[in-house]
């Protein structure tokens, strides 16, 4: 029951984590009228983070030594994220030289970090997980990249 209702929990956040996601990569303007969509972006994250831990307390008896690992590196991954998008507050609201694309930075870590958790688990079960994972892991780095690198060179005439 418990595990249940942690899991729904995880898949809501992470899907409203996919949507705000994805407005949150823009650097905010002075007026940043965005700025709830930020807010539930980091809300997002941080009950993902919640949840996973929760769940992994809950599954630790009964996982392997493969999944203890995964699932405990998927928490350290989270960690990151909320530290990196900590960093891109940060960085928006000093404003330095450079601050855009250093929150560009932050912020698509985070979001290129969430998609690798929604495409991780179900490489788990695939044949063969010791490949499948990495490789799969390797695809979303390498489009999430090409992604980015394609926005920030069609923003930055902008800044």
């Amino acid at each position: 029951m418990v595990r249940s209702v942690l899991v729904a929990i995880h898949i809501a956040a992470g899907l409203g984590g996919l949507a705000a996601g994805l407005a949150t990569l823009a650097p905010p303007a002075p007026s940043d009228e965005r700025r709830w969509v930020r807010q539930i972006y980091l809300a997002c994250i941080l009950t993902l983070f919640v949840s996973l831990v929760g769940m992994i307390a809950v599954d630790w008896a009964g996982l392997d030594v493969a999944a203890r690992f995964t699932f405990s590196a998927l928490a350290v991954l989270a960690a990151v994220m909320i530290y990196r998008l900590a960093r891109a507050r940060g960085e928006a609201s000093t404003r330095e030289a450079g601050w855009k694309e250093r929150y560009i930075n932050h912020v698509a870590f985070s979001y290129i970090a969430l998609w690798e958790g929604f495409v991780i688990l179900p490489a788990l079960n695939l044949p063969l997980p010791q490949v499948s994972v990495p490789v799969v892991a390797i695809g979303v780095l390498g489009i999430g990249h090409t992604l980015i690198g394609r926005y920030k060179a069609r923003v930055a005439p902008s800044w």
